[in-house]
């Protein structure tokens, strides 16, 4: 198959298109930056810069130009930015079925967590952390501190940390306080989990890890493979019910004995090597969920520590 892949400056990147070169698949690869800033660039088969996808027009202009010039029989985006473009534009896709993402009303209850929330509030069997939008917060609902931030934001970007409700009361009076949501800071630990889920068939495998360290926008670092089955049935649960097809990452946060869903990001985690070490592919069997090919079944895993590093490298 000729895959594209986009955003390689993504931390997942290397990984992905690791796999996808293992099996024998030709890999188109293409980033707003020029490709000696990116290392995963000597990676691919054939690079191209492209637009960033917030240039709506332009940006789907080079896709299918990539599609057309390479053949590409599949799409796999790794930012959230352009998940929201191409599943925005897929109508214009000159290759329609090759975009390799959910449905649109799967994405659109992925990015906004207002939504999320509204969604599972009336889910016994899955916790979602308390969500107001901001500009209709009443006061004395909860407990300080408190968090806010973009609906639909992503990789903590725009996060902020408000301590008293008289904190709250200020972002209320801020020009973006329609488009942002408020809920209680619970203290806990961040628990991720890659879930591959085939649409057609329901069968689903996910492996679950604890973030012991994270960056700035909550990439795990150093992680603790967790075999936890309760976790893990949750996680099912959401993916049934949003009716995901393919692989995506959802992030929980342990509070009182509980996980309560924080967040759904409708493409592979920065930190889905980790399942790749535990044994699961992730990679290879989201593409099955695209090409209507079995997925391999859940797997039987072990509790393991893995860290992330890096190295330097001369790209031009």
């Amino acid at each position: 198959m000729n895959i594209l892949i986009t955003a390689l400056g993504s931390m997942s990147a290397e990984h992905v298109i690791t796999v996808l070169r293992r099996n024998q698949h030709t890999v188109i690869g293409c980033d707003i930056y020029p490709a000696h800033w990116i290392y995963s660039s000597r990676l691919v088969d054939s690079f191209c810069q492209v637009p960033r996808a917030t240039d709506e027009q332009n940006y789907i202009k080079a896709i299918n130009s990539l599609c057309l010039t390479h053949q590409i029989d599949l799409i796999i985006p790794l930012t959230d930015v352009e998940i929201d473009v191409l599943s925005k534009h897929r109508d214009a896709l000159c290759i329609p079925h090759s975009a390799g993402l959910m449905s649109v009303n799967a994405i659109r209850l992925s990015r906004d967590k207002l939504l999320l929330n509204e969604h599972f509030e009336s889910t016994a069997s899955v916790m979602t952390i308390p969500t107001e939008r901001l500009d209709r917060y009443q006061a004395g609902r909860w407990i300080p501190p408190f968090i806010s931030k973009p609906r639909n934001g992503r990789s903590s970007e725009g996060l902020r940390i408000l301590k008293s409700e008289d904190d709250v009361i200020h972002e209320c009076a801020s020009n973006d306080a329609k488009t942002r949501i408020v809920q209680p800071q619970l203290p806990g630990e961040i628990y991720v989990v890659d879930i591959v889920r085939q649409a057609a068939t329901g069968q689903w495998a996910a492996v679950a890890r604890k973030e012991l360290t994270r960056t700035a926008n909550g990439a795990g670092i150093s992680v603790e493979i967790v075999n936890n089955d309760a976790l893990l049935n949750i996680a099912a649960e959401v993916a049934r019910q949003i009716d995901v097809n393919g692989c995506i990452n959802m992030e929980f946060i342990s509070w009182q004995d509980e996980f309560y869903l924080m967040d759904i990001n409708p493409r592979f985690s920065a930190g889905v090597e980790f399942s790749a070490l535990t044994g699961y592919d992730m990679v290879t069997n989201h593409i099955r969920c695209f090409m209507q090919q079995p997925i391999d079944v859940q797997l039987a895993y072990q509790s393991a520590f893995f860290t992330r590093h890096y190295i330097a490298v001369q790209t031009g």
